[in-house]
């Protein structure tokens, strides 16, 4: 079963009474590699506990802690939360109940089902990719942002990719790996599951909209001094969230691709 706060009426109105609105104190928008991107000032994000940067080596679960005290819906290994500290609107947390610290196949078939059957987007860190939890977990968000789509791209064909009949596979026009795969839920799933074993980088951003899955394998977390914070799905989905204002009004172009650069992989 696939959560739907949109028809469960009882989840819907628990999630609401709890969700934090995304309110940033200040937003601009910037061209980056010719498509449009939002700078979002969110001093609050600065007080999530554990977060990159400042976090140690090894700490106690709060993924299920945060299940346990906060969850609106749980059913076959999977909970549904909000984010007390939004990048996004209408934004909740998709959980794992098994003890995972990535997604695996089934949890991303049943969070991307889930993304195509209510619309929005879903966003996937890891840990050494701005996650703040090890505990697999996946952001949804009733918004869309235009940066990925304006993007260009070109047919993708290399022997390591996975033969998954009905995906197919493109570059986006960048000079870092951005891969976009494309498909049924269930075919994607596999698909990425499947990338995700040949992955050789240790950290990796996912982002899903409209039938689509894009993959941004890591080799930085932190991209300064052309982004002084760790970097993860939600820039890559094109909101660059800022908790400085001081950052957040200098910002340019120029730095925004070249923390792109920094973090991702050249081709």
């Amino acid at each position: 079963m696939m959560p739907d706060p949109v028809h469960d009426q009882n989840a819907a109105r628990i999630q609401a009474q709890r969700a934090v609105p995304f309110a940033p104190a200040a937003r601009r928008t910037l061209c980056v590699f010719g498509a449009e991107v939002e700078l979002a000032l969110l001093p609050h994000r600065s007080s999530r506990p554990d977060r990159p940067g400042a976090r140690s080596a090894f700490g106690k679960d709060r993924g299920m802690a945060i299940v346990e005290a906060e969850a609106s819906w749980r059913d076959n290994g999977l909970a549904l939360t909000g984010n007390k500290f939004p990048f996004a609107r209408a934004q909740t947390v998709l959980w794992s109940e098994r003890p995972l610290r990535e997604p695996d196949e089934a949890f991303l078939e049943a969070a991307l089902s889930w993304t195509d059957a209510i619309g929005g987007s879903l966003l996937v860190n890891s840990i050494g990719a701005a996650a703040s939890i090890a505990r697999a977990h996946a952001h949804h968000t009733d918004e869309a942002m235009p940066f990925l789509g304006q993007l260009g791209e070109e047919p993708l064909d290399a022997d390591w990719l996975p033969r998954i009949d009905g995906v197919t596979f493109a570059k986006k026009n960048a000079p870092f790996w951005l891969l976009c795969v494309r498909g049924a839920a269930q075919a994607r799933a596999q698909a990425i599951a499947a990338l995700q074993m040949g992955r050789l980088t240790a950290a990796v951003n996912l982002v899903a909209m409209r039938g689509e899955t894009f993959v941004y394998p890591r080799t930085c977390e932190t991209p300064a001094p052309h982004f002084p914070y760790p970097l993860g799905a939600a820039e890559i989905w094109g909101r660059w969230c800022y908790v400085e204002e001081r950052a957040f009004a200098a910002a340019t172009s120029a730095d925004l691709e070249q923390a792109l650069i920094a973090a991702g992989c050249a081709i």
